[in-house]
């Protein structure tokens, strides 16, 4: 009888969340082509998602179902300045936005339920015409996204 391996405790394909110099949790969007039109779309997708923008740090808070644990969506290039998009959808197209949960500690470990909605977010933002990417700037595969929401990515 052949023997199956098991499947290990971090799978291979489980991406790596995260950033040690943000300090945070998170995966990337990174647009394939940007243009003002995607920006636009970006705008849309926040606003539906009930993101809200922080003028002080010029990116989105997203509350969801754990006020503890915010999401929190910046510009991925230059790191943390994202338009408005109310009266101002910026001068130049959005080539990536970083959704991500700040950590509180080292021993802190993210809200599942927060997992959930960043996982969920990445892919709706995804639509806009791009690719979910971790830290290590690797794709984001479907089994990638069930470790995330598992709590099995490699922090």
């Amino acid at each position: 009888m052949p023997v199956t391996p098991s499947i290990p405790a971090t799978p291979d394909d489980a991406p790596v969340l995260v950033d040690e110099n943000a300090g945070a949790w998170g995966l990337f969007v990174m647009f394939d082509e940007p243009t003002m039109a995607s920006n636009e779309r970006l705008s849309i997708a926040l606003s539906s998602s009930g993101a809200v923008y922080e003028s002080s740090s010029k990116s989105f808070t997203l509350v969801g179902d754990s006020p503890r644990n915010p999401i929190y969506i910046a510009n991925a290039y230059p790191p943390a300045t994202l338009p408005s998009f109310n009266q101002d959808n910026g001068q130049f197209p959005v080539k990536g936005v970083t959704v991500k949960m700040i950590k509180k500690s080292r021993s802190a470990t993210p809200n599942k339920l927060q997992l959930v909605r960043l996982v969920k977010l990445a892919k709706e933002l995804a639509r806009i015409g791009g690719k979910v990417v971790d830290a290590s700037n690797q794709p984001v595969t479907p089994i990638g996204f069930q470790s995330v929401i598992d709590g099995k990515a490699k922090v």
